[in-house]
This record gives structure tokens, C-alpha cells and sequence, in this order.
């Protein structure tokens, strides 16, 4: 087993980075048991923070020359003293157990798609901006397919829609009786069609969505222009609602809004509950802050929960962006998450983010690659072109609030879909990756300070 860990541990050095290496693979201690590879971390932060980031990595390194990944955990463990890279707010308090997913999430899988264990209702903070939603969600669990069938959820990015779907999902999976519940992407769902489709699989397809009792389809703006997703998905829509099953669909946009979708599709998502999330107000972005800090065991005091709240973007995911970069900050630096590192990591916003332009994004993306708007603009997909225009893509959407249509005819009169994939995996590579993280902070922060001296 050690020797094992040890030919891993070059492979883990070269692909995270020296810095990356020393914080989060030196202080791990790994073990070896029935269920498989068992790393042992100091604290709760540092196991979020690992399994977040780097646990696709280990894994890889750990199974490299074999046929199958290897199973591998993360664990905190309880009797370590070591203090790297703790933060000592958390070390000072006594440290949270991990909590454990709902009992129901293991034993009752959706049958197709996966949810996320931690986004439940009781997760879930409510506001003015959200209660209608929350109240309809938590009504569709309670009686699905009998009230606000369709139930159309919508709003902008990183609003909570992703959490509130989830959470129904749970809700309907621990009432009994069992139900079969199926969450997916609407790309899943075309992607799946397409696979029927081509091995002459259609029966198939048909009877794994039409015998559901729930479907809850996530993005499904996504079907736009799509007409043989879309026409499947019509026939599968009918077959549901008629037999009194629950549909839940989420978009970016309500439903007359999302252009190139048939008007018979248009109709019966307007045949039910349309509920819309705004972006959380100061009160609420402070307890969404407080709520997320408690969960993870981090120790945040009402004044860094304020300052963080005015500093940060309006959305949920940048809130949980920036509590995720002061906690690794303070970890790394080995000092408490108090006002005075807040105020250091987080300057104050140089203005509104509406007030970003595509074009100035354009700019700013060509010149740290090195790259000409045409370049940045044309259809090649060469590997020296393609990420810098997902950034640039991403930074679009995010920073200059620019619909998906719109941000397609800035890039060479892209279709709306291939703005919505490029913003899918910028995002998963922030997600994944801390220095594409750093460098879409260091964009983000040129951009609001160049808005605000041209505002100047």
C-alpha cells in the first residue's frame, strides 16, 4: 500500500503543482482497507477542499495502469494534531462531523441522474427572492402531479435553482410511497436520444422516461431549435401529464422568452406553475454566507459575513466562490478568517458588473492570450483558441450579464447552445481547478476596475 501511495505521489506533484502538492498531499495520511483507498485529512475544510478539487486527480494517479479507477474516501481524522492547513477558526471551535446524506439518497437513486446529497430544503435559505419558488417546490413534494403540474422554474445563473430541484428530488425520494424520479440536464436528455437513435434503441428510450412517476429536466432552454429532441420530448411530456405524473422543468428564462421552442411545447410549460428566483438580497446574502460557513465547519462572524456579502457578486455561487477563497486563504496563510484578511482578499467592487460590455471582455480575453478579436471570434476550434473563447464566453455572461443569444452573434453568430456549453465547463474548471480560478478572479477584478474608471 505505501509503496503504491509513493509512486502516486510524483504523478500527484507534477499534475497539481508544487504549491497544490505541499498544502493539500503532504499533510495526507493514507490507509488502506476493505472498501479501498482511505485518505486521512486534519480537519473538515481540508476534506471538502480535497474532495472538491483534487479527488478525480488522486484517483487517476492511484489507478494509473490499471484497468478500473480505484475506489478511494477522504476522511477526517479525529485525533490529528496537525495544523496545516487548518484554519484556526476552525481549529478553535470544536470541529463539525461531515454530515451524512439523507438515508433515502443511497437506497433510492433517481433512476437516471445523480443529485447532490447536501442540497436539501433544510440547506436552503429562503428569502423574498426565492419563497414562491421554495413554496411551490416544497408543495410539488408533498402532492406531486396533482398541483402546478408543469411546475417552470426559472431565473438567472447561480440563483439556487440547481439546489431547489435537488432538494424536491430528496423530498419525493423519502415520502413514501417509492417513487421513480429522474433528474437530468436537458442535454442528457438529447444525448440520450441520440444514442437511442443511432443503436435503434427507441423503445427503450421511451419506456425508461415515460414510465416515470417524477421527471425534472434542468435547463431545458436547451432544447430550443433541437426539433427532434424537442418532439420526443412532447410525446413524453404528453404521456406523463396525462397519466397524472409530475413534470419540473428549470430554465434561464420563462417560457415565452426562450426563442426557437415550439409553441405546442411553449403552451403546456405555460400550463402550470410559473415561479422565477431574483438574485438574493443583502439580508439574505448574509444568512446564505452563515448557513454555508456552519455547514462546513468554518467559524465566520456576523462583520465578515456583511463584508463578504457587499463584496462578492449577487449570485449564491459567487458567495460560495469567495467563503471557499477567504477559508483556503486563511488556511494557507495559518490565520483566523477574521475582518482584517476579508478586507485584504476582498477589495471593495469597482462598480456593477452590468455595466461590462462583450466587447470589453473581448478585449481583455485577446490581450492576456495574446490573441486578435477575429481569432477569438472564428470558428476554428484549434486547442490554442478554444479556451480562451469559453472564458471569454463565460466572463460574458457572467460579468456583462449578456443573454446566451446575444453573446453567440458577438463570437461569429455562434448558436446559443455552444455559449451554454462553454459556460458549463469554464465553470466546471473553476470548479475543479485553482488556477483557473485564480485566473478568472484576476479577469474579473481587471474588468470591474476597468468599468469603473471608464464610469469615472
Amino acid at each position: 500500500m505505501e509503496a503504491e501511495w509513493m509512486e502516486a505521489l510524483p504523478l500527484l506533484r507534477q499534475r497539481m503543482g508544487e504549491r497544490n502538492f505541499a498544502t493539500w498531499i503532504e499533510p495526507v495520511r493514507c490507509a488502506r482497507d476493505a472498501e479501498g483507498w482511505r485518505l486521512e485529512v486534519p480537519s473538515r475544510f481540508f476534506q471538502e477542499w480535497l474532495s472538491r478539487h483534487f479527488l478525480n486527480t488522486i484517483r487517476e494517479a492511484l489507478g494509473a495502469g490499471t484497468v478500473s479507477a480505484p475506489s478511494v474516501r477522504v476522511v477526517v481524522h479525529a485525533h490529528d494534531s496537525v495544523a496545516q492547513p487548518v484554519p484556526p477558526a476552525s481549529s478553535a471551535a470544536p470541529v463539525r462531523p461531515a454530515p451524512a446524506p439523507p438515508r433515502h439518497v443511497a437506497a433510492r437513486a433517481p433512476k437516471i441522474g445523480h443529485l447532490v446529497a447536501e442540497y436539501t430544503f433544510e440547506s436552503f435559505v429562503v428569502g423574498e427572492a426565492n419563497a414562491v419558488a421554495c413554496h411551490a417546490a416544497r408543495t410539488v413534494a408533498e402532492t406531486p402531479g396533482q398541483r402546478f403540474n408543469p411546475f417552470f422554474l426559472w431565473g438567472g445563473v447561480g440563483l439556487g435553482k440547481t439546489h431547489l430541484i435537488n432538494a424536491l428530488a430528496h423530498e419525493l425520494l423519502g415520502r413514501p410511497p417509492r417513487r421513480r424520479v429522474a433528474a437530468l440536464a436537458a442535454e442528457t436528455f438529447m444525448n440520450t436520444l441520440i444514442s437511442a437513435l443511432r443503436h435503434d434503441q427507441m423503445g427503450a428510450f421511451r419506456d425508461r422516461f415515460r414510465d416515470l412517476d417524477v421527471l425534472i429536466l434542468d435547463d431545458v432552454q436547451f432544447l430550443a431549435g433541437k426539433e427532434r429532441t424537442q418532439e420526443e420530448f412532447f410525446h413524453t411530456f404528453n404521456a406523463l401529464h396525462s397519466a397524472g405524473r409530475q413534470v419540473v422543468l428549470t430554465s434561464d428564462k420563462p417560457p415565452h422568452e426562450i426563442k426557437e421552442l415550439e409553441q405546442r411545447l411553449r403552451s403546456r410549460f405555460e400550463g402550470g406553475l410559473i415561479a422565477d428566483i431574483h438574485p438574493p438580497t443583502p439580508e439574505m446574502r448574509v444568512a446564505i454566507l452563515c448557513k454555508k460557513a456552519a455547514r462546513h465547519g468554518v467559524e465566520l462572524s456576523a462583520d465578515v459575513a456583511r463584508l463578504v456579502a457587499e463584496r462578492s457578486g449577487t449570485t449564491v455561487r459567487e458567495l460560495e466562490g469567495a467563503l471557499t477563497r477567504l477559508s483556503a486563504m486563511a488556511a494557507m496563510r495559518g490565520v483566523p478568517l477574521d475582518l482584517e484578511l476579508a478586507a485584504q482578499v476582498m477589495p471593495p467592487l469597482a462598480r456593477s458588473r452590468k455595466m461590462v460590455s462583450v466587447e470589453q471582455v473581448q478585449e481583455l480575453v485577446c490581450q492576456h492570450f495574446r490573441l486578435s478579436v477575429e481569432e477569438l471570434s472564428s470558428h476554428r476550434r484549434v486547442r490554442p483558441l478554444v479556451f480562451p473563447r469559453q472564458v471569454a464566453m463565460y466572463l460574458s455572461r457572467t460579468m456583462a450579464d449578456a443573454s446566451f443569444l446575444s453573446i453567440g452573434e458577438k463570437f461569429g453568430g455562434r448558436d446559443h447552445s455552444t455559449v451554454m456549453y462553454a459556460v458549463r465547463m469554464v465553470e466546471e474548471k473553476r470548479a475543479q481547478d485553482p488556477s483557473t480560478g485564480s485566473l478568472l478572479r484576476s479577469l474579473e477584478t481587471q474588468l470591474r476596475q476597468e468599468s469603473g474608471a471608464h464610469a469615472g
